[in-house]
């Protein structure tokens, strides 16, 4: 028989409450593994009146993630909180509805385009590094997250709308400000026992409004515009030029979507490609500058790929920063930056020894196998050495990539994962052919914040200038 809900262990819970007063929103998941490894792969959880079954056992989430989108859809609450914002788009639509919106995005977001988008993006990371070769110069210590996140900012405003947004030189842009505000209460809201935020609104409650009126007011100012450049050009309409044309014209071929489904997918976009790329740089800076000698490893690399020049110039050159994606592979399997997944089955289904009922809710934390030595040799180590194994088919023992979803898994992978690699490797690369970067915040005091993504608390680097 089928292990139910009811027969899981789990944390204490009490009347009404549950486990409630033991959760720490910004730590909830270093909390679950922790009650992971006391409760096993599959345990309980009850916050309120709130029912979690949490996995990490990466067979289940991996067979989860393949049979969606016809058995299982992200928690509807996700969705509920999400369109309730203003977000619908590609990451929160389900069923058919879904199916037009990935075709939509899909085609905008191929190889073809990340090459035509490949010179926006240099721009960017040729500004990228000037700040910080002036950084270097004076020697003064910095935040490099708020550096990686005004350049994703820059670069995925520049592929989506066309424009050439410069938040690296420039302060106070209504996208950086804004943006800011909207991770941390979406996380708490998909999160609360009781939707209190429609009943009275907190000053975090009504930042928050006003940073997604001011992007949703800047987008439809975007939107006109693109419709008016594609009327005045309508040879853009066989080759457009960013994600937003691109959209616009693919909308016109796809039945029942319109501006509201453009807009939620551009916002989608700019939400994703600035958090979670930008995030995964901080991180990979963190994990460097505790590893001088992986630095130098990629500094040869980045000295045989790109020559003479500070970064990279042609676009088929990034397939050979193979060390270099091993680092990004590397600090994804340590420092996820979405570790948390919510799901429901939309049916009763049994995986393995477990039964999951129709509108049950599913947590998933999918970091915890990455960190055991049963999916990885020493699991807690930084080697991205690992992964240039992998590549050359000599998969070493205890490197079980099953455990490993950064991107998602079945059909509703990440569409801007190619796009996503790009940047990483692009920054990776200037980065260590350039510098050498040391912490300047103690190591111990840089922390796990869980805030709809995983990001690191505020630390500041030092660059030195490679001779």
């Amino acid at each position: 028989m089928a292990i139910s809900f009811k027969t899981l262990k789990g944390p204490k819970a009490y009347p009404v409450i549950g486990s409630i007063h033991q959760i720490e929103l910004g730590n909830m998941h270093n909390q679950i593994e922790d009650w992971s490894t006391e409760f096993g792969m599959v345990f309980k959880l009850i916050l309120g009146p709130s029912k979690f079954t949490v996995i990490t056992d990466p067979d289940i989430i991996q067979e989860i993630l393949k049979q969606r989108p016809n058995k299982f859809r992200r928690m509807a609450k996700m969705n509920d909180v999400l369109t309730e914002a203003g977000v619908d788009g590609v990451f929160n639509a389900e069923g058919d509805r879904w199916k037009a919106h990935r075709r939509l995005v899909s085609k905008g977001l191929d190889v073809r385009h990340q090459q035509q988008y490949f010179p926006d993006i240099l721009s960017v990371l040729e500004r990228l590094f000037k700040k910080w070769d002036k950084a270097a110069a004076k020697g003064i210590a910095f935040d490099i997250q708020q550096d990686l996140l005004r350049f994703t900012v820059d670069v995925t405003t520049s592929l989506a709308f066309g424009y050439k947004m410069n938040t690296l030189e420039e302060d106070g842009d209504v996208i950086q400000d804004h943006l800011e505000k909207i991770f941390p209460v979406v996380f708490k809201r998909i999160n609360a026992p009781i939707p209190l935020w429609r009943y009275f609104k907190s000053k975090k409650d009504k930042a928050f409004d006003v940073a997604f009126t001011e992007i949703n007011r800047f987008i439809d100012g975007l939107l006109e515009v693109g419709k008016k450049r594609l009327n005045e050009n309508p040879e853009r309409k066989e080759k457009p030029t960013n994600f937003l044309e691109h959209l616009l014209v693919a909308a016109e071929e796809e039945d029942g979507l319109g501006d509201a489904d453009i807009r939620g997918n551009l916002l989608s976009v700019l939400m994703a490609g600035e958090d979670t790329t930008a995030n995964t740089l901080a991180w990979a800076a963190y994990l460097l500058a505790n590893n001088p000698e992986i630095q130098d490893k990629m500094k040869l690399e980045a000295d045989r790929v790109l020559g003479n020049d500070n970064w990279l110039k042609e676009y088929g050159n990034n397939s050979s920063l193979v060390y270099t994606e091993a680092v990004a592979l590397e600090t994804m399997r340590l420092k996820p930056v979405a570790p948390l997944l919510l799901h429901e089955p939309l049916e009763d289904v049994e995986i393995g020894d477990y039964e999951f009922k129709k509108g049950s809710k599913l947590l998933f934390q999918s970091r915890y196998a990455s960190l055991k030595s049963e999916y990885f040799i020493n699991p807690l180590k930084f080697d991205p050495q690992r992964w240039i194994e992998q590549k050359e088919g000599k998969c070493p023992l205890g490197h079980d990539t099953k455990s490993f979803i950064p991107f998602g898994s079945g059909a509703r992978f990440c569409p801007g994962k190619n796009l996503a690699m790009l940047e990483l490797k692009l920054v990776l690369s200037m980065l260590m052919k350039n510098f050498k970067i040391e912490l300047v915040t103690p190591k111990d005091e840089v922390r796990e914040i869980m805030a709809f993504t995983m990001m690191p608390s505020a630390f500041k680097v030092k660059l030195i200038k490679r001779l």
